[in-house]
C-alpha cells in the first residue's frame, strides 16, 4: 500500500488534456444535483455562489457544474439551473460570475499551487427523466428518442399501482422526430458557445444516468429506425455530431468532456461491452478531452447509493436473464463493499486497457474519470493506480467538505484524516420515506441529503453530518436559503 506521501504526491500530478489545457491536479468537483435555483429555474444567485467559492478555495484541479439544463421546458428537478432559448443579458452577467467564482482559487499540490481550477459546465438535457411538470404544462409529454415511458416503480409496486405511479410521476413521453433531433444537437452546442462566451474552461455532456443522451445510447430507450437509432453505431451518433458542432465553434483550446455509463443495469438496457465501444469510439475520432465514468439510471437507482457493487448488478441482471425475477434472491451487502470506493473502477480499468496511449501530433490521450463512491486520500491513490485513470472525481464527499484536495495534497496529514466518512443519516432515509418500498425513495433521500448541506454553505455555515433531517430541511426550504 502507498504511503501518505506518495499517495499525496500522485494525486498532486498534473493532467494534460488533448486540447492543451492542463487539469493542475488529479482530483475534480464532479458534478450532481443542486436544488440550488430559484424556483422554475434560472441561475445561481450572488447567495448560492456561496459554494462554488468553498469549492474553488478547496484546492479542486477542475470543478465542473451541477447540472445546466439546455432547455428550460425539459428540468430535472424545479431548481435546476438553466438556459433559456434566448438568455437575457442579466442572465449572462450572471453566468460570467459564476465562472469567475469558480476560478477564483488555486489548486492544490506541488507546483500546481499558482494554477487555477479548470472550470467546466455539465449539459444535460432531461429527456425522459423530466418529471411531470418540470418545466412545461403537466399535460405536455416529455421528449425521448423514442415513446419508451418511465418504470421506476416496476416490480417494487404490484400492478397496476406501480403503472399509475409512473404515469401520475413522470406522465408519457413522446418520439423526436429526426428534425427535432438535430435541432437538440444545434441547442447543445449553442449552450456550449453560451458557456465560452461566460468565461468557463470547457463543458461536459451529461451522457449517463439516464437522461437524453444516455437514452441515445440505450438500445431500450433508443428504438429509432433513422439514422439516429438501430445499431450502436447509429446510437452512438448524436454523440459524435455534438461533439463535432462544439467543436467547430469554439477555440480549440475549449475542454470537452463527456460523462457516460458503464452500464444502464436493467434489462435491455446499455450493456458494458457497448459502453466500452462508445468509449473507443470517443478516442478514436478525437475532440473528447476527458470522459467520466458512471453507470445506472432511475430505473435503477442503486448506483446512488453508498454501497452500490457494480459486478454485483450486472450478475443479476444475468441471473434474471436465465432464470426470471425470481430467481434472484436478495443477498445481505457485505462490509467490504459498504467501504469500497470507486464503484466503477473494473469498467475503468478495462477501458483504460484499449485506449491508445496518446495521439496524433503529440497531443495528450484522452482522459478516464473515475467517479462514484470516492471519499479518500487512500481511495483516490488506489483508482488511479489500480484502474489506470487520470483523474478522480467527487462530488457528495465535496459537498460535505469542499475542501478535500488541500487535505489530499497534503503529505503531513495521515491517511485518516484525508478523508470524510459516510453520514449515517445520509445512509437511510427518514422513516416515512423509508416506508416506501421503492429504491428511487431511497436513493432520492440520498441526493436531497447532501442538497441540504449545500444549502447550509448558502447559508454561511459549514457542512455538519451530525445536523438531523428537520435542520436540514429548514435550512434547504426556509426563506432564509433563497435570495
Amino acid at each position: 500500500m502507498a504511503s501518505s506521501s506518495s499517495s499525496a504526491q500522485l494525486l498532486s500530478t498534473p493532467v494534460p488534456l488533448p486540447c492543451g489545457r492542463v487539469v493542475p491536479n488529479r482530483l475534480c468537483k464532479a458534478p450532481m444535483v443542486e436544488m440550488q435555483a430559484p424556483l422554475g429555474g434560472g441561475p445561481l444567485g450572488d447567495k448560492e455562489l456561496r459554494i462554488y467559492e468553498e469549492w474553488a478555495e478547496g484546492g479542486w484541479g477542475m470543478i465542473i457544474t451541477g447540472n445546466i439544463a439546455i432547455d428550460e421546458t425539459h428540468l430535472g428537478t424545479p431548481w435546476d439551473v438553466n438556459f433559456k432559448q434566448s438568455v437575457p443579458s442579466e442572465h449572462m452577467e450572471q453566468f460570467k460570475r459564476y465562472a469567475a467564482v469558480c476560478k477564483s482559487g488555486r489548486a492544490a499540490g506541488g507546483g500546481a499551487s499558482a494554477e487555477k481550477p479548470l472550470a467546466i459546465v455539465q449539459l444535460v438535457h432531461a429527456g425522459r427523466q423530466s418529471s411531470r411538470g418540470s418545466g412545461r404544462y403537466p399535460w405536455v409529454p416529455a421528449i425521448a428518442p423514442s415513446a419508451v415511458p418511465m418504470a421506476t416503480a416496476k416490480g417494487a409496486l404490484p400492478w397496476p399501482i406501480s403503472s399509475v405511479f409512473d404515469w401520475a410521476l413522470w406522465g408519457p413521453c413522446r418520439a423526436m422526430t429526426t428534425s427535432e433531433v438535430q435541432q437538440l444537437i444545434k441547442r447543445f452546442a449553442d449552450s456550449a458557445v453560451l458557456c465560452h462566451d461566460a468565461g468557463f474552461d470547457g463543458v461536459e455532456l451529461h451522457g449517463s444516468h439516464g437522461y437524453m443522451l444516455a437514452a441515445f445510447l440505450s438500445p431500450r430507450t433508443n428504438q429509432r429506425t433513422d439514422q439516429y437509432g438501430g445499431s450502436a453505431r447509429n446510437r452512438f451518433r448524436i454523440v459524435e455530431e455534438i461533439i463535432k458542432e462544439v467543436r467547430s465553434r469554439v477555440p480549440s483550446s475549449f475542454v470537452v468532456g463527456i460523462k457516460l455509463n458503464s452500464a444502464d443495469y436493467v434489462q435491455g438496457g446499455l450493456t458494458e461491452e457497448d459502453a466500452l465501444q462508445n468509449v473507443q469510439w470517443l478516442a478514436e475520432m478525437g475532440g473528447c478531452d476527458f470522459v467520466e465514468i458512471s453507470g445506472g439510471n432511475y430505473e435503477n437507482p442503486s448506483f446512488m447509493m453508498h454501497d452500490f457493487d457494480a459486478e454485483g448488478e450486472t450478475r443479476k441482471l444475468s441471473q434474471q436473464d436465465n432464470g426470471g425475477e425470481a430467481a434472484v434472491k436478495p443477498k445481505e451487502v457485505k462490509e467490504s463493499t459498504k467501504k469500497r470506493e470507486a464503484f466503477f473502477a473494473g469498467f475503468a480499468n478495462r477501458a483504460a486497457g484499449m485506449l491508445p496511449k496518446g495521439q496524433e501530433g503529440g497531443k495528450a490521450p484522452m482522459a478516464l474519470m473515475v467517479t462514484g463512491g470516492l471519499r479518500s486520500r487512500r481511495g483516490c491513490a488506489q483508482a488511479i493506480e489500480q484502474s489506470s485513470v487520470s483523474l478522480c472525481g467527487m462530488a457528495r464527499a465535496s459537498a460535505l467538505d469542499p475542501k478535500l484536495p488541500l487535505k489530499f495534497c497534503d503529505a503531513s496529514l495521515s491517511d485518516e484524516r484525508a478523508a470524510v466518512p459516510i453520514p449515517k443519516l445520509a445512509e437511510k432515509p427518514p422513516a416515512l420515506m423509508s416506508l416506501l418500498p421503492l429504491k428511487l425513495a431511497g436513493a432520492g433521500w440520498t441526493t436531497l441529503y447532501h442538497a441540504m448541506q449545500m444549502a447550509r454553505m448558502v447559508n454561511g455555515k459549514e457542512p455538519d453530518v451530525k445536523a438531523g433531517s428537520w435542520e436540514l430541511l429548514k435550512g434547504l426550504f426556509g426563506p432564509q436559503s433563497r435570495t
